[in-house]
């Protein structure tokens, strides 16, 4: 009788806390998806494919890394979520694109009840290095796990069929070729931080590498 006594609220205990994780990140992903639904004027022709078939890939696929790799699988989720918001209202050519997506994920985050630390992570971190320009790169699993989820994304759907129609509005072919050869480097090379997934991914590269070097 006294061992029930004390197990009951324990289990409430754990209960109440899934059920927190799952209200914050449910809340964050209906706030994401209405800003698309919105269609604001701002933004770019291709803004609802980017939703529909790369933001929801990459975080599918950042669920699976990060479980697979030991991360945080809801904050690589979150981050997969919020890492290119700004598409919501403004198209990538936009020199504030990246600035908007890291003030507007800051946001989303806090109302939906993350902390400072966790928003700190995920915004910070994972968001603000997930390009891997240069010699920068996140320095939690999390930014590691977002970095390759975005590159898989990049190099395994149609996503650079529809970059390129993009593109090709304001860009000569050879323009096109320059900017998708350079990317698809970076997609392998440095954005990817685990071998298997390197290795996974090696075949689409070199597919996208040969037509786009013709």
């Amino acid at each position: 009788m006294e061992q029930g006594k004390y197990l009951e609220p324990l289990w409430w205990f754990f209960l109440s806390g899934i059920i927190n994780i799952m209200s914050r990140l449910d809340d964050l992903k209906q706030k994401v998806d209405d800003l698309y639904k919105e269609k604001q004027p701002g933004r770019a022709d291709w803004a609802d494919w980017l939703y529909d078939n790369h933001v929801l890939f990459v975080a599918a696929k950042a669920r699976d890394l990060a479980a697979k790799y030991g991360a945080n699988v809801e904050l690589a989720e979150v981050a997969a979520l919020l890492h290119d918001i700004a598409d919501c209202k403004m198209g990538r050519e936009n020199p504030s694109h990246e600035e908007e997506s890291l003030k507007l994920a800051t946001q989303l985050m806090r109302e939906s009840g993350y902390s400072d630390k966790e928003i700190e992570l995920t915004v910070e971190d994972a968001i603000r290095y997930h390009s891997c320009y240069g010699d920068e790169r996140p320095k939690s699993t999390e930014g590691l796990v977002l970095a390759t989820a975005d590159s898989l994304a990049h190099l395994k759907t149609d996503f650079y069929v529809f970059a390129t129609w993009e593109l090709g509005k304001e860009s000569t072919l050879a323009e096109i070729k320059q900017w998708t050869l350079k990317k698809i480097e970076r997609d392998l090379n440095n954005k990817i931080s685990f071998d298997d997934e390197r290795e996974d991914a090696r075949a689409d590269h070199d597919m996208i590498k040969e037509l786009f070097s013709r």
